[in-house]
């Protein structure tokens, strides 16, 4: 944690000093200054968590510049320093969200406890920022993946994809037979996915994708510029990728598209692509401006249908499993993924070998089965916990399945 020290006196400031950089290692003293009008110099040239400043001082006093931090630096705690006469002015600062405030003079023991409070608090401030992000990542990279199968994204989570002017589709594969280090396909796979969102972050917002035997990335340029990127750069990237994970990999780059609605025509831009290197193997890197045929084979075509509809499959499982309590049906879903009902229903059955009523059922039962393991449950509690709101109802259905009621079958697993 930066902290910054702010008093006009300077015994108070060597002894803070002092005292934080010798009392915790997490404590780093990163300035100490004596008045409002330094410190706001500092805070420009420095990332500082929290300051420590007293009240009264020339130029620009504490509360001045509590108000500065808090309008400036929402992320930085301020901790007021304050003599007896001054406390009740110095609880006009909590509109400024000081939360903090020591009363001079005052205790080694008092001042360590509250600015290890702060630090605390930054501290899973901080944790729940990092837990939000990756949520927020890896949901901006399932339903980025879900467009490249041309699965509707929900309008309410649009503020996901990067802002953008354009972007094109980068997709590798691995050249070689063996992996690379003895790793595996998803580990090398990974890997190349971090190597190259750090390579090209440097000229456009990345999103990388895993999957089968591929890594996606997405490049996101911001603003109106160059959107076919550099060849020589690319190659150069490639050459660099290769070098780190001691393999060779090849990559098919679709053109620039300017409409998220696009991503499912760049995707299979990029792996027309791929396919035209693996004809012209002098070549690790080739455009789909420079592919010959411009139409996708049937076989390409074919393997994407079955992975859209795969995915299309997984989804409405996850739906199924995660909400059982709900009463489900086909439409709901249908309207959730943005789709024909008719069309997911006979699109399940084709794939599944059965209808969604069945399957649901069959789901529910299963997880019933489960719940009635537990004998502090009653059955009826069971019945609505699986979706059944009428307990006969539900008997009637589990004894078909099963045989036998769910009340015998709970009495036969006591």
């Amino acid at each position: 944690m930066n902290v910054l020290i702010v008093d006009d006196e300077s015994f108070v400031r060597r002894s803070l000093s002092e005292m934080l950089g010798s009392a915790n290692q997490n404590f780093s003293i990163i300035g100490s200054v004596e008045n409002g009008l330094a410190a706001v110099q500092l805070l420009k040239e420095h990332a500082v968590d929290l300051v420590i400043s007293d009240i009264r001082m020339p130029g620009m006093d504490g509360l001045e510049l509590s108000k500065h931090i808090h309008e400036c630096y929402p992320d930085t705690e301020t901790v007021l320093l304050t003599g007896y006469q001054d406390f009740s002015y110095a609880s006009q600062a909590i509109r400024y969200g000081v939360r903090e405030y020591l009363v001079k003079p005052n205790s080694v023991e008092n001042i360590l406890e509250v600015v290890t409070s702060v630090y605390d608090r930054l501290e899973l401030k901080k944790q729940h920022r990092q837990v939000s992000q990756l949520r927020e990542k890896n949901l901006r990279e399932k339903r980025l993946s879900d467009l490249l199968y041309g699965i509707p994204l929900p309008y309410f989570e649009e503020q996901l994809i990067p802002p953008f002017h354009s972007f094109v589709i980068v997709t590798v594969n691995h050249l070689g037979d063996d992996m690379p280090q003895y790793w595996s396909e998803q580990a090398m796979y990974a890997a190349v996915i971090n190597i190259l969102e750090e390579c090209f972050s440097l000229y456009a917002n990345v999103v990388g994708i895993q999957e089968e035997q591929e890594a996606i990335i997405m490049l996101f340029y911001p603003h109106e510029q160059s959107e076919r990127i550099d060849e020589a750069l690319t190659q150069e990237t490639m050459s660099k990728l290769s070098s780190i994970l001691k393999s060779p990999f090849s990559a098919g780059v679709s053109n620039p598209h300017y409409d998220l609605g696009a991503l499912t025509t760049a995707y299979h831009e990029s792996l027309q692509a791929c396919q035209q290197i693996k004809k012209d193997s002098t070549r690790s890197v080739i455009y789909y401006n420079d592919v010959s045929m411009y139409s996708a084979s049937p076989q390409l075509t074919e393997q994407l249908q079955v992975k859209a509809t795969r995915r299309v499959i997984s989804m409405m499982i996850e739906v199924m499993n995660s909400r059982l309590q709900e009463n489900l049906s086909l439409k709901m879903i249908a309207d959730e993924l943005y789709m024909n009902p008719t069309y997911l229903g006979r699109l399940f059955k084709d794939d599944v070998g059965e209808c969604f009523s069945s399957f649901l059922t069959k789901l529910r039962i299963q997880k019933a089965k489960e719940l009635l393991n537990n004998v502090t449950l009653k059955v009826y509690e069971v019945s609505d916990l699986v979706g059944f709101k009428d307990p006969a109802y539900f008997s009637l259905i589990f004894k078909k399945y099963m045989g036998m009621t769910p009340q015998e079958f709970q009495k036969h697993n006591k």
